[in-house]
């Protein structure tokens, strides 16, 4: 009876030690714990660490054939069932290469990554933010440059990050998204730019200082004050060398800038409009839109001479509004600029007037080809076109040396224009005056003037 009720009992330990196995190897599995794509990113990561000599370590780990967790890989620590990689530290052995964060963010559960007081270079790159759970980031004492990545502000579970005392450049990540962060140490960088926002009530440790940073230090800095942010010779604030002007100073004088500004504009349109109206009156207008009655200045012969009209005249009003037929000017001498020009032509080209006298206005014209010539306009002057004819046609006859020959005439019902040539030399009042070297635009008109003095004395 006994040796019965002792066989049972020995076949329920049994039992109880299977159960028990199985229930240990469902919670604790034997084998490798990190699936092997992860392992092998984790390989990669230490390899682009450049390890050097130190990966001859005892108990180094750190290749495909072992996991991470179970085989107790260097500077690795994993959750309490061993199962995944939480915590990288690597501090302190010299590490020369880059940090591939692509590949160590693979661990999805990786919550500590601290690299500090190594040789590592290069840039910190966009793949940072892959670490979604990453809660603790120490950089600190490395050669990293570059700007700081936007994605970093996408670890919103991030507590604490150190990357002072590198090489990086840029403006500081707005870090106010990161409700979670205690400490932000950048010091000894060479970060630019203003400070961003950051929940410094909540911070238990900051410091910015020995960068070169800009602007105004927000009052709300609290304990910090300015031990964390000395060495930056162009920040101001309330504790600091530098005062900053108050935005009331800042609007004002905005302000007065601006008011400057557009006082300035208005200047220098005011400027170019006098500027347009002077050349506008130095290149004339067109001839049928001179102004009758222009202020006349009287010279010693007699005649007057008008500045320039910018209003329709009685030469535009006779030649539209009378239906002028317009054609070709009648060629006494062969001067290149007048062969082939029209009433018309004269007409549209810009004209500058620069004497009346009994007889007519006298005007400089710009043709389309640019060559000044003199136009006299004839008013008053009741004969029949054949008539006028035969008299340009006997001036034409008689040649002199001091005398501006015509060079070709236009005669209608409505018009009868002379055409000269234009004389930039003084004129012969002048020279017979003794007045050679007071030259202006318009003396060389004085020579088509005593040329017209003899054709109505004859």
């Amino acid at each position: 009876m006994f040796k019965l009720k002792d066989s049972f009992l020995k076949m329920c330990g049994i039992q109880s030690v299977v159960v028990v196995s199985f229930v240990f190897v469902l919670l604790f599995p034997i084998g490798k714990a990190e699936t092997e794509d992860v392992v092998e990113a984790l390989v990669d990561f230490m390899e682009k660490l450049g390890p050097g000599s130190i990966q001859n370590t005892p108990n180094w780990g750190w290749n495909v054939s072992s996991d991470p967790c179970t085989d107790h890989w260097y500077g690795v620590k994993c959750d309490s069932t061993n199962q995944t990689v939480q915590k990288i530290v690597l501090e302190q052995i010299s590490l020369s290469g880059t940090v591939d964060f692509e590949s160590v963010c693979k661990e999805t559960s990786l919550l500590l990554l601290s690299l500090k007081y190594n040789n590592l270079t290069g840039s910190l790159p966009q793949e940072i933010s892959n670490c979604k759970r990453l809660r603790l980031l120490y950089l600190n004492g490395n050669h990293f440059s570059g700007d700081l990545p936007g994605s970093l502000t996408g670890l919103t579970d991030l507590v604490r990050i150190d990357i002072s005392n590198n090489q990086l450049s840029g403006e500081l990540p707005d870090m106010s998204r990161n409700m979670g962060l205690k400490t932000f140490l950048a010091q000894n960088n060479h970060f630019t730019g203003e400070l961003p926002n950051f929940n410094y009530n909540q911070l238990e440790f900051f410091d910015v200082s020995n960068n070169d940073l800009t602007g105004r230090v927000p009052d709300d800095t609290g304990r910090f004050g300015a031990k964390s942010f000395v060495g930056n010779p162009r920040l101001c604030g309330k504790d600091f060398p530098n005062a900053c002007l108050s935005k009331k100073k800042d609007s004002h004088s905005f302000l007065m800038y601006s008011g400057l500004a557009i006082l300035g504009l208005i200047v220098l349109v005011l400027i170019g409009l006098v500027i347009l109206k002077r050349r506008q009156n130095l290149e004339g207008v067109n001839i049928g839109t001179m102004k009758k009655g222009d202020k006349s200045i009287k010279d010693n012969g007699g005649s007057s001479e008008s500045k320039i009209g910018q209003s329709r005249s009685e030469f535009s009003i006779t030649s539209a509004e009378n239906g002028v037929v317009s054609g070709s000017l009648v060629l006494l001498s062969p001067v290149e600029a007048v062969n082939g020009l029209r009433f018309e032509d004269l007409l549209r080209a810009p004209a500058e007037l620069i004497g009346r006298g009994k007889h007519g206005s006298l005007y400089k014209v710009l043709p389309n080809d640019g060559i000044p010539l003199v136009v006299k306009r004839i008013k008053d002057w009741e004969i029949s076109k054949d008539e006028f004819k035969k008299r340009m046609q006997r001036i034409d006859q008689v040649k002199h040396p001091k005398v501006l020959p015509i060079v070709a005439y236009y005669c209608s019902k409505q018009e009868k224009l002379l055409v000269y040539e234009f004389q930039q030399n003084g004129s012969l009042f002048r020279l017979l005056h003794g007045k050679f070297g007071q030259q202006s635009g318009s003396n060389g008109y004085k020579w088509a003037k005593l040329n017209m003095l003899r054709v109505f004395a004859s």
